[in-house]
């Protein structure tokens, strides 16, 4: 959820994330000669935050002064529980919205009005990013990347109602515009088995946007 050079926020919002073991095993064979076999190499461990999740839901805020207007833009969001996600260490981040929450918004516009509204993505977004660390790390995306049908559509319900129209989420994120739970370059904390904590700061022009996402595991079905 960015905004093309702030114009494009305002006209879509308004309110303008090896170490491997060998072992040698030794035999005497026929003949009194050695013979030397390697065992098969044990599987890395498998990072904390690899595998599938489940929003809980996320906040965010984008706040800054217009250079146009000259007036303090300063909006927050919340919702979207229900998003799955699956993070791999080579493949990166795969999201599936559909069935997810919606996400509403509130605050104060860059023209300094109230302003309101929601946003609903729906589908599969497929987002290529480097990940490092295990318990914490970074995940870099690789944004032009992005591929998957996933679409969002949303409106402002204040100061008037206002309909976004529809959009490709992965054509959002190939050019810099991220919707909300899309990552650009993230932070990560990971407990073991319990949760997962997603952390963003996208900045643009003279605006910034902070993003915290909770997860946990997703459950295994029976």
């Amino acid at each position: 959820m960015s905004e093309f050079a702030v114009v494009s926020e305002f006209q879509r919002r308004r309110p303008a994330g090896k170490a491997l073991r060998a072992g040698l095993a030794v035999a005497v064979a026929a003949g009194g000669v050695l013979a030397v076999s390697a065992l098969p190499a044990a599987a890395a461990p498998k990072k904390c935050y690899a595998g599938q999740w489940v929003s809980t839901g996320l906040t965010a805020k984008i706040s800054g002064r217009s250079n146009e207007t000259g007036k303090m833009q300063n909006v927050k969001y919340q919702g979207m529980a229900g998003i799955k996600l699956k993070l791999h260490p080579v493949d990166g981040l795969v999201y599936n919205f559909t069935g997810s929450k919606r996400e509403t918004f509130a605050g104060t516009n860059v023209e300094g009005e109230r302003t309101e509204g929601w946003e609903k993505l729906t589908g599969v977004l497929y987002l290529p990013a480097k990940i490092t660390g295990d318990k914490k790390g970074v995940i870099t995306s690789k944004n032009k990347k992005a591929k998957g049908p996933a679409t969002g559509t949303g409106q402002n319900t204040k100061p008037e109602i206002a309909s976004w129209g529809t959009w490709k989420v992965a054509d959002h994120a190939k050019i810099g515009h991220f919707d909300t739970p899309v990552v650009k370059k993230a932070t990560f904390t990971c407990t073991p088995g319990k949760k997962l904590v997603i952390k963003d700061v996208r900045k643009w022009d003279t605006f910034t946007e902070t993003l915290t996402m909770n997860f946990k595991p997703k459950k295994k079905k029976a």
